[in-house]
């Protein structure tokens, strides 16, 4: 269970929505910043979805295929989860032991799915 208040919630919800926002503005310029023909057809893409069509822009913003857009948009993924944990109100719990994930480890990567100890023992299974 979550230890945060409210509070620390709409904080961290806040958080993740400047970083949503900005990680779109980020894969928009890098592919406006793109000379050839196929990134010109996915920023005529880009331009014809609703900006206030928050799904339509992810979904688009997922299927680029663009090398310089994949870590942006991992984390656009991440970001996308934390906030719909923030709605569930699982956010700040651990995916596996299910233990409140500490505020540092929250403060550091607002995306976090655990805590430390399960992240290092999925990075060593991953690894």
């Amino acid at each position: 269970m979550s230890q945060l208040s409210k509070k620390d919630l709409d904080a961290f919800a806040r958080r993740l929505q400047e970083r949503r926002r900005a990680l779109i503005a980020e894969i928009r310029q890098e592919i406006e910043d793109g000379e050839d023909e196929h990134s010109m057809a996915l920023r005529d893409q880009f331009d014809d979805l609703d900006p206030h069509d928050d799904r339509a822009v992810s979904d688009w913003v997922r299927e680029v295929g663009i090398a310089q857009v994949v870590r942006d948009t991992r984390e656009l993924d991440d970001v996308e989860a934390a906030l719909l944990r923030v709605a569930d109100k699982s956010y700040g719990v651990c995916m596996d032991c299910g233990e409140a994930i500490p505020r540092a480890r929250l403060d550091a990567t607002p995306s976090a799915v655990r805590c430390v100890p399960c992240q290092e023992k999925a990075e060593a299974r991953a690894g």
